[in-house]
């Protein structure tokens, strides 16, 4: 609950010794000297509200660039601006995910992200990742393209770079894009 400078003002005045000298009606020099610190104290515990509520990463808003450099964020694998909300998203889910190794957890994070997709094991410690989308292809352009270039090429460069970094170490990740 936030207190009023005029709250502020009254406690301070009945902390006040007793006699007439102490006087602190608001037409008083006294009086508007509490109202000034009344002010000051009603910021101050404003602030300390606001604190309150940046100490929690769901309702951050102050020091968000601060809480996303503890996470390790803004992600690498994330090349597009984010809103507030969708920053504060991302941060609670670096916060509280706990990882995962299964198919289940794999699918759930690309749904997280936007893609379906199924989970294959061809072979021991390799597995693929294979979404329907087919986006980013980039075939080979005569007078763009360079000798070398690939004739076509294609994938989701944040995608992969996102699963890459969740996969475990010790397995092979590949994608398969379409059908």
């Amino acid at each position: 609950m936030d207190l009023r400078p005029a709250d502020y003002a009254a406690q301070l005045a009945a902390l006040l010794p007793v006699g007439n000298a102490w006087q602190a009606g608001p037409e008083t020099l006294l009086g508007r000297l509490l109202l000034a610190l009344g002010t000051e104290l009603a910021r101050v515990h404003a602030r300390a509200n606001t604190l309150r509520l940046e100490a929690d990463p769901r309702s951050t808003i102050e020091l968000l660039t601060e809480w996303e450099a503890i996470a390790g964020l803004p992600d690498p694998c994330v090349n597009v601006t984010q809103t507030v909300d969708q920053r504060r998203a991302a941060l609670v889910a670096r916060l509280v995910g706990t990882g995962g190794a299964s198919r289940a957890y794999f699918i759930s994070v690309a749904a997280a992200y936007g893609y379906t997709v199924t989970v294959e094991e061809p072979a021991t410690h390799t597995w693929r990742l294979r979404s329907a989308e087919v986006v980013g292809v980039t075939r080979f352009r005569a007078g763009l393209s360079t000798a070398g270039d690939p004739l076509a090429s294609f994938g989701n460069e944040a995608f992969e770079c996102l699963f890459n970094r969740l996969k475990p170490a010790h397995t092979a990740l590949l994608f398969a894009y379409g059908t």
